[in-house]
């Protein structure tokens, strides 16, 4: 399910990602979420994190300045000619509140944005 997007880019530019981080109410769980690029046909994940039953902040860092938590990489590089993110989620959603499964309109309903920072570059020939 898309959580949130697609968001354009120009596919001339080059981007990394400096920072992406969304807002989920905490009791939601057993799902997980990532950040998606396309460009042309494809479809790439930059990052994901399993949202578990530990879980006691709402807000939810995929990469932060330095990291991507998914790779452990420093850059988050999105591929050339990219057009466009998206936030995606799968998996059974579980309301850890309730103690039952929860069907996706829930899950969006709990959702509160994302926070995403791209840098622009270019490379040296």
């Amino acid at each position: 399910m898309i959580l949130d997007g697609p968001f354009e880019l120009d596919p001339s530019r080059r981007y990394s990602v400096d920072l992406m981080s969304f807002r989920v109410d905490t009791r939601i769980s057993k799902i997980s979420v990532g950040l998606f690029a396309y460009f042309g046909p494809y479809v790439v994940q930059i990052s994901a994190l399993f949202l578990g039953y530990n879980r006691k902040e709402e807000e939810v860092s995929l990469i932060k300045p330095g990291v991507n938590f998914l790779t452990m990489e420093s850059i988050s590089m999105l591929p050339p000619q990219c057009d466009g993110v998206l936030l995606a989620a799968w998996g059974e959603p579980f309301d850890r509140e309730a103690w039952n499964t929860i069907t996706w309109a829930n899950v969006k309903q709990s959702y509160h944005g994302m926070k995403l920072v791209l840098k622009q570059y270019e490379e040296l020939s």
